[in-house]
């Protein structure tokens, strides 16, 4: 999966927070570069294709001369090392510390996020697709060998949404989210200060998928946070980063250098 040394190719999926995370910054940079999308909810990550160039089987990867990145929030570290203007990571060691924390944040209260949209999201993500049991099963074994991912979208097409299972994850993420509102019940304006970072773009997609939790009333609950969330709102990257391929198309050529 060589690319021309001079491209940036993203492999990207709709809906998904991560890869919009790589969008944001590659706004915030004006850069451009080609998206290649994959359908999760088809495993299209589980590919031996795609586990040749990012084995986690995740998205997003980024693919720059010729070089791959995986992981979000690697990839924008270092899209903020080869593109420094804007700057989006602090020039002070405490200060990257805390941002780092913030990444870290995020993955610890994305576990229970994840598990709860599985029996929103993931379920109808599957069950919309207007596929029967036997052809999703002819899909996802011809995209991949291993048996328990035959057995997770089985899963998700045959079994009902939990509730008590989103109710006990719920439970772990309010908890984790009183402590961001208070961070930002100091009044700062970004997570780490008066400057906007990658750690701003870290968490805010994923706080914006609260709705598919069945969580509505999230700046209700949580204010300050809610504050934030529609400040990195109001900036033209998050947008931007809403992009998404034509339809029957899986590849979209995006430039933000105009932006």
């Amino acid at each position: 999966m060589a690319e021309a040394d001079s491209d940036i190719v993203l492999y990207d999926a709709v809906g998904v927070p991560s890869p919009r995370r790589v969008k944001m910054c590659m706004a915030e940079k004006r850069l451009a570069f080609t998206s290649r999308f994959l359908n999760i909810g088809m495993m299209d990550q589980k590919r031996q294709e795609y586990l040749d160039i990012n084995p986690t089987g995740m998205v997003p990867t980024l693919v720059h001369k010729g070089q791959i990145v995986y992981d979000s929030n690697v990839i924008n570290e270092y899209l903020n090392d080869c593109f420094p203007e804007p700057p989006l990571v602090p020039e002070n060691p405490l200060d990257r510390a805390r941002m780092r924390m913030w990444f870290a944040f995020e993955a610890d209260f994305a576990r229970p996020f994840r598990d709860a949209s599985y029996e929103t999201m993931g379920k109808a993500r599957v069950k919309n697709a207007g596929l029967d049991k036997a052809q999703l099963m002819e899909i996802i074994t011809s995209k991949t060998s291993n048996p328990f991912y035959s057995s997770l979208v089985l899963s998700l097409l045959e079994t009902p949404t939990n509730e008590a299972v989103i109710a006990e994850k719920l439970l772990l993420i309010f908890e984790k989210m009183a402590g961001l509102e208070r961070a930002l019940s100091d009044g700062r304006t970004w997570l780490c200060g008066a400057d906007f970072t990658l750690a701003d773009i870290a968490l805010a997609p994923r706080l914006d998928q609260f709705p598919v939790i069945g969580v509505d009333d999230f700046a209700v609950r949580y204010p300050a946070a809610g504050a934030w969330l529609e400040r990195v709102k109001a900036r033209p990257s998050w947008q931007l980063s809403l992009t998404v391929p034509p339809p029957g198309e899986t590849q979209l050529r995006v430039d933000f250098s105009a932006a």
